[in-house]
């Protein structure tokens, strides 16, 4: 009789353990960023992806790459400058503008094989540069310096600013409607092209470094100390998004669609899915972030000691 219940005792205990163990499990999250070994040691400032495959980086000492296939790896363009590189954009695959320092601007129509020096105007360091078209661009740097093409990069004149500072960030909108962003907290429109630039207030003193936007009302602004800030009006009024803790400087920032939007920073990523409301941070990062770039559904960063990070969700 005793040796009939221990069994049944047993039984019982083995079958509550294997039922235990066919339960579902919580799964973990899988991280959508990974690092792209590039075996690159320069600081790269600036990137520009033209599909899922080709991309350009710039960097210090006049380096220019370019991969083709998605980041695995890098080939080593021929710049003919040793200046910073700023900021690259390219509109295709072949025309690519790059930005930096003493007003140097090159311009690349056969894929970055060839890089030809264009006239700037200035010897002011230019520090980023954004195309709305093959033809309409605006390079932007310190000494409250703002340039525009209308001929792809070939030419470029220069637009009365009204401020000295360093203007940091551009986005064109439209080929009307741009902004710019700039040291202490600076914010300038245009919403006929360039002709005349409207000062906004951002509600801060920080150095602010990015812009983007997603429609001519919806648009994001980060910079130093954790500044991240959102506009629902097109600039007139900004609040602040920034996560709770957040003092790290912010470099960077993309929107790949209406609610997903990435920031690149000192050690860190921030990635939004709901439009800004709320942050996820990828911590663990040495150094800074400086540059990001998407196309599709991914995105690229890019910072110091050859630092690149893909985001593949």
């Amino acid at each position: 009789m005793g040796r009939t219940i221990i069994f049944l005792i047993l039984a019982f205990l083995l079958n509550a353990s294997c039922s235990s163990d066919s339960s579902p499990k919580p799964q973990t999250p899988t991280d959508p960023w990974s690092r792209i070994l590039t075996g690159i040691n320069t600081t790269l400032l600036g990137v520009s992806f033209v599909s899922s495959d080709i991309g350009f980086m710039s960097g210090t000492d006049g380096y220019i790459a370019k991969t083709s296939d998605g980041g695995k790896t890098w080939s080593i363009q021929t710049s003919g400058t040793t200046k910073f590189l700023r900021d690259i954009y390219f509109f295709d695959s072949q025309t690519g503008t790059v930005v930096g320092e003493s007003g140097l601007i090159m311009r690349t129509i056969n894929g970055g094989t060839t890089w030809t020096t264009q006239a700037s105007g200035t010897t002011e360091h230019l520090v980023h540069v954004h195309f709305i078209n093959s033809n309409i661009g605006i390079a932007t740097g310190q000494g409250g310096t703002i340039l525009k093409t209308i001929n792809g990069g070939t030419n470029w004149v220069a637009q009365v600013s009204s401020t000295t500072v360093e203007l940091s960030g551009v986005f064109m909108i439209s080929d009307q409607t741009i902004f710019i962003v700039g040291f202490s907290g600076k914010m300038l429109r245009t919403t006929n092209g360039g002709t005349s630039w409207t000062p906004f207030s951002s509600g801060t003193t920080q150095d602010l470094r990015s812009v983007f936007f997603s429609n001519a009302s919806t648009g994001t602004a980060v910079g130093i100390n954790g500044v991240l800030l959102r506009t629902l009006d097109g600039g007139q009024n900004w609040t602040s998004v920034a996560p709770a803790g957040s003092t790290g400087d912010l470099y960077s920032v993309c929107q790949i669609d209406m609610n997903t939007i990435i920031v690149a920073g000192t050690g860190r990523l921030l990635k939004s899915g709901d439009g800004g409301m709320t942050w996820d941070t990828k911590s663990g990062i040495s150094g800074d972030l400086y540059a990001l770039s998407f196309f599709g559904s991914n995105a690229w960063a890019a910072g110091q000691s050859g630092q690149v990070y893909k985001y593949e969700p």
